[in-house]
């Protein structure tokens, strides 16, 4: 068991995160109309998990809507169980056509690519003759009205 459980985390290419995305998910096979408005319930680079109220076929073609940062993604349904026995729920899974973070999460884990660059340090100008720096002497504290 705990090679099998290996081998799935080996094959998993980006770490899974619980959130709840808003998004509304369709169909893009004609034969199969079903659009409906639902939530992630786990995201990585590769997909996500969603609960939905009917099954969908695993291979079915779906596009991703309305999603953080106004965009759209196209997926494949990649699997479909029920949740529990008697559920009248579905957990889905979608599989990406092209990997990466559509979900905005910011920070991302570390395997999830494409870290922030960090930001280049800047030292401030020096302004020796302007105001306050002009009040300062290079002697040690100036008090100004002070004599």
């Amino acid at each position: 068991m705990a090679s099998m459980v290996k081998s799935q985390e080996a094959a998993r290419r980006s770490t899974r995160i619980r959130a709840q995305i808003p998004f509304r998910l369709a169909s893009l096979d004609p034969a199969v109309p079903f659009g409906e408005q639902c939530h992630t319930l786990v995201v990585n680079t590769e997909g996500c998990g969603v609960r939905l109220a009917r099954p969908l076929e695993p291979g079915l073609p779906v596009l991703l809507d309305e999603l953080p940062g106004n965009v759209s993604v196209r997926a494949l349904v990649a699997n479909c169980v029920p949740l529990g026995t008697g559920s009248n729920f579905w957990l889905v899974g979608l599989a990406l056509e092209e990997p990466g973070n559509i979900w905005c999460i910011h920070p991302a884990p570390a395997d999830w690519g494409g870290a922030p660059t960090p930001a280049a340090v800047v030292a401030p100008p020096k302004k020796e003759n302007e105001w306050p720096y002009s009040v300062f002497s290079s002697k040690g504290e100036a008090h100004p009205g002070r004599k």
